[in-house]
């Protein structure tokens, strides 16, 4: 009995020690400042933003990102102004048009549309049960979206009336690029590479890259000449439209997000603020890149000695580029 009372007296007591001492603390606090906030808000570019693509219709720059974010520049990204879209979430990724227009596409399947002002954004939904993962733009202003199951998804070229074709294979398209008016590229899951010569009527399989490759970024100047990267820093080439592949050497392991033409060099962005650029059958280091924690997503080329690249963390510098090799 008298431990029971030793032990509820010893409680009382120490709540009463911590309320007194709550008191005090409370008494030395000093008032909320939320000055900082509203300054960091004020701001266009948060520092928490997570930009994950990037579009330019050489008059504007369009970057997008998670929470419906969308920074638009009209300066060559020396300033910015930010809309936030109606939208909780993530835009992956954003394509332009040769008539100027933009779309971007976001984990909610719908496919955000607007005109060269980048100002006014429309949404559509996406009559699909798939899941968009990159957009293109083809020379005759269709867009065209890449998507889980094999699929594919276009718009007219109204930029309306969406419609869906299929491989009917449980694997992801991961990218999708034009090479001109009737010729694309598609690479996707498990090393999948599927060509069009008909503007997108028909596709044909190529070989698969070997390995069950998954293609994290890709870039095909041609239909036989193209580079393919993914994660560890793997970055591969082939000269034959895919039928042998060749891993050039890289002094990165980290993820490749992107693969961006400037002119006859090629960049690579990825983890760990990673900038790459081929010399010879090389990727070496830009050595003027940011120096970040966090990616590198993406990069907007600017004539042909500048880049801006974009990435976690609000991240958005212009570097000066120079020539370690040709490309080609």
């Amino acid at each position: 009995m008298r431990k029971d009372c030793r032990l509820r007296l010893g409680r009382r007591l120490g709540v009463a020690v911590w309320l007194v001492i709550g008191g005090i603390l409370a008494g030395c606090e000093a008032p909320l400042d939320l000055s900082l906030v509203e300054r960091e808000i004020e701001k266009p570019i948060y520092r928490f933003d997570q930009l994950k693509a990037a579009a330019s219709n050489h008059r504007r720059i369009i970057a997008v990102g998670d929470y419906g974010t969308v920074l638009t520049s009209l300066d060559k990204g020396e300033t910015w102004q930010r809309t936030q879209l109606p939208s909780q979430s993530s835009l992956i990724a954003v394509a332009s048009c040769e008539d100027g227009s933009f779309a971007a596409i976001d984990t909610l399947r719908k496919v955000w549309l607007s005109d060269a002002q980048g100002d006014d954004w429309r949404a559509v939904q996406l009559e699909t049960m798939e899941s968009p993962m990159a957009i293109s733009c083809d020379p005759r202003g269709r867009f065209w979206i890449a998507a889980s199951f094999s699929t594919l998804i276009h718009s007219d070229e109204t930029q309306g009336n969406w419609q869906e074709i299929s491989q009917q294979e449980d694997m992801q398209f991961t990218s999708i690029q034009w090479v001109d008016r009737e010729r694309a590229v598609v690479t996707g899951e498990f090393g999948s590479l599927f060509f069009t010569e008909d503007g997108g009527e028909s596709w044909q399989r190529g070989n698969d890259i070997p390995n069950e490759f998954y293609p994290m970024a890709a870039w095909f100047p041609s239909l036989d000449q193209g580079w393919v990267a993914g994660l560890s820093g793997t970055i591969l080439h082939t000269r034959d439209r895919g039928e042998t592949w060749q891993r050039q050497a890289s002094v990165s392991t980290a993820p490749i997000y992107n693969l961006i033409p400037q002119g006859d060099r090629l960049y690579a962005t990825g983890d760990n603020g990673t900038l790459l650029q081929l010399a010879g059958d090389r990727w070496v280091r830009v050595p003027e890149a940011p120096r970040l924690f966090s990616y590198l997503i993406t990069a907007i080329p600017q004539g042909d000695e500048r880049l801006l690249v974009m990435g976690g963390r609000g991240t958005i510098s212009p570097i000066e580029t120079a020539s370690a090799g040709d490309t080609q």
